[in-house]
């Protein structure tokens, strides 16, 4: 596609957004505030423009967004329609998803939250990962590592996407791997996983102090169980501050009626709990561990941001501990709403059947044959299955965690239609 074609879509997304305002968000304060259970990247993000651009750092933050993501989007389509050899349609019909999420209603260069820049890092790992795989682009390999770093700061429901890069690499290198640059390959692949943890839990020792994860995965992961539990779960669990918060959680919850009916399907049961997952997790479970924390545990010598944080991250155990029990007591529900949450992510079962066979026909052509475009097709299923497979056990899917997917699923289909034609043509 020529370029002044893509500078004139580009120009139009970049106006578009510029005048248009910042939206605001309760997420937005709880980066503003560097609540505890925010991820280091955005709040460094947005400390850093608040203390340079002052009362119009919001203006800057848009304005930051919309270049960044634009920026990353043309990396992105470059690389993305060399590989695959994309004719002008195919280019124009793959930019017009790549800029799509710009516009209501996901808005991200306008919305002031972590899909900022998140969108932008994720298609920048993206290309970076491709390239090293499939043009064997080693030198990538040191912005690969900065990239993933940046983006699981940024968004953590990333952070298994580079064991789909390993296990791509190894399959594609098995014959060859004790050699020594593959080794060192596949090793870097794996350990930056381990350096983003320990940068994590630093970042929330100096800040927080306590060496300890985010606390906000089995926060929320626990919503789900808890919304399908009952009130004589209590007697499974051993912590006695734990059964206290899980009391309390359900009686409030009991209360304000949001727990399953017995006589929802298990459609109801889902969409029941996708609209009303604010209020059963940060509005209640939340709530309720952190207030019991905060009013019961007072170490002497804490000033109250430590005793808060320390709130946060001890509710955090707490649903860890709430996450194991209730799904191995109530299981069967549990995997019916994880299933219905997973579905949901698709918008059918035939969508989502149909990329669960192409992951496994892919995975074993791959290590079969070795050939190119199954290994694509594989790297892709792959990815665009885990991100709905962590977003359903951690949330529910919505499409601000999942639109992240569109673009890999038009690639997608397009390599499984450019294979057939090319095997029946032979």
């Amino acid at each position: 596609m020529r370029k002044k074609i893509l500078l004139f879509f580009y120009g139009c997304v970049f106006f578009f957004c510029i005048f248009n305002k910042p939206l605001y968000s309760p997420d937005t304060y709880s980066y503003l505030n560097a609540m505890p259970f925010r991820q280091m990247g955005y709040v460094i993000f947005f400390k850093a423009f608040t203390a340079i651009f002052g009362s119009y750092w919001d203006i800057a933050v848009v304005v930051f967004h919309t270049i960044f993501s634009l920026t990353t989007v043309h990396f992105f389509f470059s690389k993305v329609s060399s590989l695959f050899k994309l004719n002008t349609f195919l280019q124009l019909s793959l930019l017009t998803i790549l800029l799509f999420p710009f516009f209501p209603p996901l808005s991200i260069a306008n919305n002031l939250v972590s899909e900022g820049l998140g969108y932008g890092l994720y298609l920048l790992f993206i290309s970076i990962g491709m390239e090293i795989l499939f043009n064997n682009k080693r030198q990538y390999f040191k912005y690969y590592i900065l990239v993933y770093l940046l983006l699981f700061s940024v968004r953590s429901q990333f952070v298994f996407s580079t064991f789909i890069f390993a296990g791509t690499y190894f399959i594609m290198y098995r014959k060859q791997i004790l050699r020594n640059k593959h080794l060192t390959s596949l090793i870097l692949m794996c350990v930056v996983m381990l350096i983003a943890g320990l940068s994590e839990r630093t970042y929330h020792k100096l800040k927080d102090g306590f060496f300890k994860p985010t606390p906000l995965g089995y926060t929320s992961a626990s919503t789900a169980p808890i919304y399908l539990s009952k009130k004589s779960d209590y007697k499974l669990i051993e912590d006695k501050n734990y059964k206290e918060i899980f009391i309390r959680s359900l009686d409030t919850l009991t209360h304000k009626d949001l727990l399953v009916k017995p006589e929802f399907s298990t459609e109801e049961a889902y969409m029941f709990f996708h609209n009303n997952l604010p209020k059963i997790c940060n509005q209640t479970v939340r709530q309720q561990g952190t207030n019991y924390y905060f009013n019961n545990h007072r170490p002497d010598g804490w000033d109250i941001d430590k005793i808060a944080a320390y709130s946060f991250f001890e509710t955090e155990a707490a649903c860890k501990e709430f996450t194991k029990v209730l799904i191995q007591n109530n299981f069967e529900q549990w995997l019916k709403l994880y299933y219905a949450n997973i579905t949901y992510g698709f918008k059918s079962q035939l969508l989502l059947w149909f990329i669960v066979i192409v992951f496994f026909i892919s995975l074993s052509k791959s290590w079969l044959t070795r050939s190119r475009d199954y290994t694509i097709i594989f790297l892709l299923s792959s990815l665009i299955l885990s991100n709905a497979m962590f977003i359903a056990f951690a949330s529910h899917s919505i499409q601000r965690y999942l639109f992240y997917n569109y673009a890999l699923l038009f690639l997608l289909f397009l390599s499984i239609y450019n294979l057939l034609r090319f095997e029946k043509k032979s």
